[in-house]
């Protein structure tokens, strides 16, 4: 009897093993840009139309691939230049420009199990000048410092030796949403990559949805209030992305339609208007492009702070490759103080880029060719070396998380995640305001 019930034990064990196995690899390639083959042939401007990139309207915020629409052969080029290519618009006098390419995919039914991956293969990349690599999924980032490739041989249509360089994303089983996802790839220093393969995996039973004439990338109840026609309202903020046609998008929430509006080409995002509410309250919505459902879900309604239109205004905007006179700092007119945050080296620029997503200090003068009176709250051993903008984990300058930046008019808010301290600024026409919350254990 002991014997027998050892076995079945064990053959339930067994089973239980061979079940959960199942689940964990019952994983498919939900989508793919071009094919693992050692080869760039199937991607636009290949083999070696690189020159072409800005003439054929890549690398900019607006550009997108749309899974299950778009073509590699025309829409996906085969090599992505970093800050310092020339021919991915930069210059000397024109400004530090880091091309972006957009991939956009819809979710029919996320699941709750299983494991999503993003699969980058690289042919190859600059020797001279390897790329700093950022991957963007939707609200999250991922940065690599890459390695050195073969030379230029490969960019310009060339054969080379080199084995190519993975680069392998586990992605969180809830960062990927129902709806509208977005994956963002860019160098944000050094020079060019040139593509294999993109592709994702996940679960098996993930159903890709695709777009017909719409496109919604997000859907968030805001966090302000606002008026319209006199009456308090929380906007139901809604990114879609325009694919073909003049659809008519319409916005319900909890059955009654709250917005409509006819598109053409670009992205936009709307501020459908839900009346404000009192008390918090779950509410459930439904986005519609002439009469056909592209996304449906919940959101999460809560009395909000009321702003003024000047509460729309980012001093973030123009701020690439700027002069003295624009950052973003809370600067009042004519004062005395103009502080700021500095993210980059010396030189006759403003002092801040947005391609640059760390923090050498923040310095109360920003005048013509000057810049001055440098603070940075840190902790931990003293380094008193400020660091370089092409290597943010040297010195004692911190990367910062673009996701908490802040920078209204009158105030600055980032979060320092080298010493884990939040950093808040404001002033007045003759001094600075700083708040600096430090983590409990390092106080």
């Amino acid at each position: 009897m002991q014997k027998r019930l050892q076995l079945l034990l064990t053959t339930l064990g067994c089973l239980v093993l061979f079940f959960t196995s199942r689940n964990i690899s019952a994983q498919k390639t939900l989508w793919q840009i071009g094919k693992a083959d050692k080869s760039d042939a199937e991607f636009a401007l290949a083999p070696s139309g690189y020159p072409h990139f800005l003439e054929k309207d890549f690398g900019w915020e607006d550009g997108y691939f749309l899974i299950g629409k778009s073509n590699p052969e025309t829409d996906w080029p085969y090599a992505l230049p970093g800050p310092q290519d020339s021919w991915g618009g930069t210059a000397p006098n024109a400004g530090l420009h880091a091309p972006e390419l957009n991939i956009l995919f819809g979710i029919d039914k996320a699941t709750e199990h299983g494991q999503y991956v993003l699969i980058i293969d690289l042919l190859d990349m600059s020797a001279e000048k390897p790329p700093f690599f950022k991957v963007m999924i939707n609200d999250r980032s991922w940065e690599f410092q890459l390695p050195k490739g073969s030379g230029d041989s490969t960019l310009k249509g060339g054969q080379t030796n080199y084995p190519g360089h993975e680069i392998k994303i586990p992605i969180p089983i809830n960062l990927i949403r129902n709806g509208g996802n977005d994956i963002k790839l860019q160098s944000l220093w050094g020079s060019w990559i040139v593509f294999d393969q993109i592709r994702l995996e996940g679960p098996a039973d993930t159903k890709i949805s695709v777009s017909q004439n719409a496109f919604i990338r997000s859907v968030d109840a805001a966090n302000y209030q606002t008026k319209v026609d006199g009456k308090s309202v929380q906007p139901l903020l809604i990114d879609v992305q325009h694919i073909s046609g003049e659809p008519l998008l319409e916005a319900f929430v909890d059955g009654k339609k709250i917005f409509q509006k006819r598109i053409e080409s670009g992205q936009y995002i709307f501020e459908a208007p839900m009346p404000a509410v009192t008390t918090a309250k779950e509410s459930r919505y439904e986005i519609k492009s002439d009469n056909q459902l592209l996304q449906s879900g919940t959101i999460n309604r809560s009395p909000q702070k009321e702003i003024t239109p000047a509460d729309y205004v980012d001093t973030k905007i123009g701020t690439a490759h700027s002069r003295w006179m624009i950052a973003p700092g809370p600067w009042m007119p004519f004062s005395m103080v103009k502080i700021s945050p500095d993210n980059q080296n010396a030189g006759w620029q403003a002092g801040y880029d947005p391609i640059f997503e760390s923090v050498g200090g923040f310095s109360h003068i920003h005048e013509w060719t000057m810049s001055g009176l440098s603070m940075l709250p840190v902790n931990g051993p003293l380094i008193t070396e400020i660091g370089d903008q092409i290597h943010p984990d040297k010195g004692y300058r911190s990367r910062i998380d673009k996701n908490t930046e802040e920078a209204p008019l009158g105030y600055y808010k980032v979060h320092l995640t080298k010493y884990d301290i939040t950093a808040e600024l404001t002033a007045t026409t003759r001094c600075s305001f700083q708040r600096y919350t430090f983590p409990k254990e390092k106080v």
